[in-house]
């Protein structure tokens, strides 16, 4: 029995699809940044694999006015971030707004989410989410939903699990001298991946999620061969 069918025939902790996205933005701040382009691709959660209908990309109208975009407290555009993300003021100009592109990405995510509950949400994935992107998630549901009106946290994605697959890179590549940055371009050129289109949204979540997918299935080739249980019953622990 191949080692997926395995663990599909098993009661485990992850049943939940996972949705890798990434937003292309105007600015560097995520908690006052307008975003240009959000991305995003459906991973079955058991067997690793796209799910149907399961990318989604949409360019996003920001304010492109500085006064204006001063004055609704957001950040405004610059060139510069433009010109590392290839977005035009002329194209963005003719995009979706947020509110019709967010309205879209929730029905997308909601797709995934097998019982319809904020507790079977889908979770997150993708690179530096937990410093850059899920603040957005948050702004963004503040101001378009879905949203607990208890807590005012975002009820989008699942609200106790996500992954941000920097770290995960991190725990692995934290003590090899020869990884001098964590970033995006430098995972790209350690693993050999093409830099074609690189901070394009639907590439970058395209090669976020092909690490994930690798990252996981070598997690569950080694997990089964390492000894968990009562691993510190003996006292040999490290602090």
């Amino acid at each position: 029995m191949k080692l997926e069918e395995k663990l599909d025939k098993e009661i485990v902790i992850n049943y939940r699809d996972i949705i890798v996205f990434d937003f292309e933005t105007g600015s560097r701040n995520p908690d006052k940044t307008q975003p240009v382009q959000i991305a995003a691709v459906a991973i079955h959660g058991r067997k690793l694999t796209i799910q149907p209908d399961g990318y989604f990309e949409s360019l996003i109208r920001p304010i492109l006015d500085d006064d204006e975009a001063i004055e609704m407290g957001v950040d405004p555009i610059e060139d510069e971030a433009l010109a590392v993300n290839g977005k035009t003021r002329k194209e963005l100009a003719k995009a979706p707004s947020a509110r019709t592109v967010w309205k879209k990405f929730g029905n997308f995510v909601n797709k995934y989410n097998f019982k319809g509950t904020p507790y079977y949400a889908p979770i997150a994935a993708g690179y530096n989410i937990v410093g850059f992107d899920l603040p957005i998630v948050q702004r963004m549901c503040e101001l378009y939903g879905p949203i607990d009106k208890k807590t005012g946290k975002q009820t989008l994605f699942n609200k106790i699990h996500r992954v941000d697959v920097m770290d995960n890179v991190w725990m692995w590549m934290e003590n090899n001298a020869d990884v001098k940055s964590l970033s995006m371009d430098s995972m790209r050129d350690l693993f050999g991946m093409s830099k074609e289109h690189a901070h394009d949204a639907l590439q970058d979540v395209k090669d976020t999620a092909n690490l994930m997918i690798g990252f996981m299935k070598l997690y569950r080739r080694v997990a089964p061969k390492v000894q968990f249980e009562k691993a510190f019953a003996d006292g040999n622990i490290h602090i």
